[in-house]
């Protein structure tokens, strides 16, 4: 049990480093919560930072959600400081990568008040489930290149998601997903790109759980006042 603590612990300290807020202290010298959006996420830092640091941001945040969901389970699945509970493979690194959204999303380091958790929870689905999450990155891409709009791109993505699960999983009948083995932490790894149905209602709901982080995004997209990403702005 103690092992499952601290990958949990782990997790969420990772999760909860203020990418957009450190950006915006040492680019900027200001808090990027007191501009734009007020949100610590990357969609604000795209706004307020300009694109190149804005997609710094955001990989970074997806990094977070990858490190949580796999490196953390695997180093502490090699080197234990106890016997882990009988969970199932997929489902401790969803919880681990959960935990990693939740720091984003209320992080200890900057009084709780983060970002969404859109590039983390990508992060995590990417290294749960690679194949569907690089289509989803597709969608994510060409939503925001022809609206320019980072918020209908991240809602639209995670959307997606469940959807191509369920497409890849029963339409073009791909069963449990692909199989394949990595080494990492002198551990050959078991990677499963999965379209378990459990994986499917999970997308679900983390669809239903951004849309709802975006409910401001939505007011301002009703009303016309949604900001879009100027590609030619600010570096």
């Amino acid at each position: 049990m103690l092992t499952l603590i601290v990958i949990l612990i782990v997790s969420y300290l990772i999760g909860s480093i203020p990418t957009s807020i450190i950006a915006g202290k040492l680019l900027k010298g200001i808090d990027i919560r007191d501009y734009g959006s007020g949100n610590a996420g990357g969609t604000n830092a795209f706004r307020v930072l300009g694109w190149k640091t804005g997609l710094t941001v955001t990989i970074l945040d997806i990094v977070k959600g990858a490190i949580a969901a796999i490196s953390v389970v695997v180093f502490f699945e090699a080197y234990p400081l106890g016997p882990l509970p009988d969970i199932n493979p997929i489902a401790l690194r969803l919880i681990a990568g959960l935990c990693a959204v939740f720091g984003h999303v209320f992080t200890v380091f900057a009084g709780f008040k983060g970002g969404k958790g859109v590039s983390t929870a990508a992060g995590m689905m990417f290294a749960i489930a690679p194949v569907t999450t690089l289509i989803v990155l597709g969608i994510f891409l060409l939503v925001i290149f022809f609206s320019r709009y980072v918020s209908v791109a991240s809602m639209l993505a995670a959307v997606a998601f469940p959807l191509i699960i369920a497409v890849r999983k029963y339409l073009f009948d791909l069963g449990e997903g692909l199989d394949y083995y990595i080494k990492m932490f002198n551990t050959r790894v078991f990677i499963h790109d999965s379209l378990d149905y459990h994986l499917l209602i999970f997308g679900l709901i983390v669809a239903l759980a951004i849309i709802y982080t975006h409910r401001a995004n939505i007011r301002r997209l009703i009303s016309g006042n949604e900001n879009r990403v100027n590609f030619h702005g600010r570096s």
